[in-house]
């Protein structure tokens, strides 16, 4: 992403192979119970006909509560009536790949999600950029998308969003996705440390544009990644693929 990366020291609480790690069907499932706190506006309370009320505001605060404590003015985007998600899937023991399910719907800026989403050459939405004073949950409130399913596949530390940062919404199902806690068939006992903060200092790298030196950690990043991954990155550094680079490593 568009931002500073720090290098970890403590990694996600998994911090050794075979110990405290967990693979991605694992992962998912967490994230997937986590995600049950994805909230969407309340309906509106009913009211009798002699007495008008804002419908979008059904506590008369001039607020719609999303969660987590956030919250955005009234009158804004509407209640979704479908949710999406990124769902990442391994099969026969190679790399994980990612798509979306269900569609994105577009409900609007909204203040904590103002910025303008990029959309592809037949007009739909594939990623959002953040703005300053974005929020991951009001984002994903506007697109209608599962918030903790766009934070797993971007890599999203804390589930803080940063301006600058751009959010993959819509993965290319082709493209293998990277676990950044987790190499690639690592030996038990492995310290994952490392290789974390290798991939971080990758990803810096990638978001500065800085070619030479995504080529000079990539000889260290490389053997600890899946076969497949290696293959597309090693090819993309070759042909200074960004599109390709950035959504590898957002």
């Amino acid at each position: 992403m568009n931002r500073t990366r720090l290098l970890v020291t403590v990694v996600a609480g998994a911090a050794v192979v075979g110990l405290a790690a967990v693979g991605v069907p694992a992962a998912i499932g967490a994230m997937s119970g986590a995600s049950e706190s994805f909230a969407h506006a309340p309906a509106p309370a009913p009211v009798a006909a002699e007495e008008p009320a804002d419908a979008s505001d059904p506590d008369g605060d001039g607020l719609v509560y999303l969660g987590d404590g956030v919250s955005v003015p009234a009158g804004g985007p509407g209640e979704c009536t479908t949710n999406s998600m990124i769902n990442i899937m391994a099969e026969d023991g190679g790399a994980p790949h990612a798509k979306l399910l269900g569609e994105l719907v577009e409900m609007g800026s909204m203040e904590l999600a103002s910025g303008e989403p990029v959309l592809d050459a037949d007009g739909e939405i594939v990623a959002y950029p953040v703005m300053p004073g974005d929020s991951l949950i009001a984002i994903g409130q506007r697109f209608c998308i599962d918030y903790v399913t766009i934070a797993l596949y971007n890599h999203v530390a804390n589930m803080t969003v940063h301006p600058g940062d751009v959010l993959i919404l819509r993965p290319d199902p082709a493209l293998p996705w990277v676990d950044q806690y987790g190499p690639f068939n690592a030996e038990a006992g492995t310290s994952t440390i490392p290789y974390a903060n290798t991939f971080i200092e990758f990803s810096n790298a990638i978001a500065a544009g800085d070619l030479g030196a995504a080529r000079v950690v990539w000889q260290r990043l490389g053997p600890d990644v899946a076969p497949e991954v290696q293959a597309v990155v090693t090819q993309a550094l070759a042909a200074e693929d960004w599109v390709v680079l950035r959504q590898l490593f957002p």
